[in-house]
């Protein structure tokens, strides 16, 4: 199968610092014949290559406005992370009446479909039968990256459907009855806080196709709207018109379900090292009484993500006077979310399965062999983790050297008798 990724590699502009071998959690890059050598089906789209390399050897790739052109109706659905990009003094109406004036038709926001999910997936926790804990799913990044690197938690992921796609699903449904298009000529944009979320766009790991056309990055639009929002500070007919407007934070910040679950249940966390950590610990059955864990692979959840503009920690400072001014969630309607339970409304597609990867073999024997012999490779090597072989741990080259993908002699210690 061939994987979508949000990057690309220009070769020529890499020097070999090694810094995105050392910052890919998937072990998915090698430097070798002084180029890098990406396996596609171990990448995850974290964008941790992206943020560690220095020479912009990654280039991202994304949608931009006028790719929407095709569309008779553009409907932009904002993460809730754009909010926090420009202080605590900018009226969420501001941002809606910018993105209005540079070209989308309407505006529909995520919060109530997050408020509507967390009360979903709290009610669904208190089933004795459900094999706990559940993993949230919001993250597209922690999704593939236990696809890849850790294929025997798949049943843990949250069977339901993301609060940006059930935006979607809305925003398209309804939209097309008002107006009177089919949903093929009404298009629907995220604004995106990082590449893994454009991926889970273009490639959803959990259904055929997403509800979502495609995505904007938050630092291509940043620049688009800021010039429209500072004319409309001083116009308070727009700030009146918004009638309404909840800023919950989202089920991309750190610590947003702890607030509708029991917290002696739940653990939340953030960044990749962490989050492997915690996958260790469910995998290893150390977590006891635990229920529920929110994980992001990016630094303090969507705000740390690599499309983001803000120091991620103003803008937990402005997430929490957001829901300072705009915290008063809208009237939940439970008898009609429990109907779309029932009707299995806010169910995903499909179950989200193991990514068949390189390090896969088709008969569980050659696995087996391969595995053992990579053990007795790693007992030779000098365990530095230096790099020097293209791999960036003394496991990895044990790896590449058993599935043929490298030689002994690329190890400078073993080639130099030192070790």
């Amino acid at each position: 199968m061939k994987y979508y990724h949000s990057h690309v590699i220009i070769q020529e502009r890499c020097s070999g610092t090694l810094n995105c071998l050392r910052a890919c959690p998937s072990r998915a890059l090698r430097y070798r014949g002084g180029k890098i050598i990406y396996y596609s089906d171990l990448c995850v789209d974290c964008g941790a290559c992206i943020d560690a390399c220095p020479e912009n050897v990654f280039l991202p790739v994304i949608d931009e406005i006028t790719d929407f052109d095709k569309f008779e109706y553009k409907i932009v659905i904002p993460s809730h992370t754009l909010y926090t990009q420009f202080g605590a003094n900018i009226h969420p109406g501001h941002i809606h009446q910018a993105l209005l004036n540079i070209g989308f038709d309407a505006v529909h926001e995520i919060s109530k479909h997050a408020y509507e999910l967390s009360y979903v997936v709290s009610e669904t926790l208190k089933s004795e039968t459900l094999k706990k804990p559940i993993i949230s799913n919001f993250c597209p990044a922690l999704i593939r990256l236990i696809q890849v690197s850790y294929p025997n938690l798949v049943d843990l992921v949250s069977p339901f459907d993301v609060s940006r796609e059930l935006a979607a699903k809305e925003a398209k449904i309804n939209y097309s009855k008002e107006l009177g298009l089919s949903m093929d000529k009404i298009g629907v944009i995220f604004i995106s806080p990082c590449p893994a979320m454009v991926v889970s766009i273009k490639q959803p790991a959990e259904k055929e196709k997403s509800w979502i056309d495609g995505a904007i990055a938050i630092k291509d639009i940043y620049n688009r709207i800021l010039p429209e929002i500072m004319k409309l500070q001083n116009d308070k007919t727009e700030i009146a018109r918004q009638k309404f407007f909840y800023y919950g934070r989202s089920w991309g910040e750190l610590g947003f379900i702890l607030r509708h679950m029991d917290p002696e249940h739940t653990i939340s966390v953030a960044g990749i090292d962490s989050v492997k950590m915690i996958m260790d610990d469910i995998e290893d059955s150390r977590l006891k009484n635990v229920d529920y864990i929110e994980a992001f692979t990016c630094p303090q959840g969507c705000i740390g993500g690599t499309y983001c503009v803000e120091n991620p920690y103003i803008s937990r400072h402005t997430a929490i006077m957001l829901v300072k001014k705009f915290g008063q969630p809208p009237e939940r309607d439970d008898n009609e979310i429990n109907r779309k339970i029932k009707n299995n409304y806010y169910k995903l597609d499909e179950k989200v399965v193991p990514r068949k990867t390189r390090l896969m073999e088709s008969d569980i024997s050659t696995s087996i062999k391969k595995m053992k012999q990579k053990q007795r490779i790693l007992t030779k090597l000098p365990n530095k983790n230096c790099g020097l072989c293209g791999a960036p741990t003394c496991e990895t080259f044990a790896a590449d050297c058993a599935w043929g993908d490298a030689d002994l002699t690329d190890c400078i210690f073993l080639r130099s008798g030192s070790h």
